[in-house]
């Protein structure tokens, strides 16, 4: 009897040497496939945030074109309407109806910026957005002749002047947030 349960014995060692190189072998193949599935799934996950990443820069960058564009138009009707004030003290009607799709395009323009902007380019959007609105309802009571102290063609042609420099401190803080060559620091 005890050959036959040395030969049990050595037969179960013999199975269980053969086995565990097998086991061993079959969980380092799935830790290695569940790793490599890990890497590839966290390689996806990062090219997924790149890939919105460079969206939203496209989107912000056209919504920065558009508004640069629909802020320039605007503050040339509001130039149009001063030079009909000064020559004739009201707005022609072809201007007042342009200066009135110029400022809707411009309201469009400014909401869709102001939803996509960072902070630091919606401080200079505001300020802008603040000059063009002063502007604009200068124009509107010259244009209706109820008058504020201090309104005149001359306060308007100042305050159109002084727009200039914010439009170009809006382009530049526009251009840095888009990190483009050449863009101020």
């Amino acid at each position: 009897m005890g050959g036959a349960v040395l030969t049990l014995s050595a037969a179960v060692i013999g199975s269980a040497v053969s086995l565990v190189p097998v086991l061993v072998t079959q969980r380092f193949t799935q830790q290695v496939h569940r790793r490599e599935q890990d890497r590839v799934e966290r390689h996806r996950h990062e090219d997924l945030a790149r890939a919105r990443a460079n969206r939203l820069l496209e989107e912000r960058q056209a919504a920065y074109v558009r508004f640069s564009a629909a802020a320039r138009t605007a503050r040339d009707a509001l130039a149009a309407c001063m030079y009909d004030m000064r020559r004739a003290g009201t707005l022609e009607g072809t201007h007042r109806e342009e200066l009135k799709q110029r400022w809707d395009a411009y309201v469009a323009q400014h909401a869709e910026t102001y939803m996509i902007a960072p902070n630091d380019v919606l401080g200079v959007v505001g300020r802008v957005n603040g000059a063009l609105r002063k502007i604009h309802g200068l124009v509107k009571r010259l244009d209706i002749g109820l008058r504020n102290p201090g309104d005149s063609v001359d306060a308007l042609r100042e305050r159109i002047d002084d727009l200039w420099p914010s439009l170009v401190v809006l382009r530049e803080a526009m251009r840095r947030d888009l990190d483009l060559p050449g863009s101020p620091s």
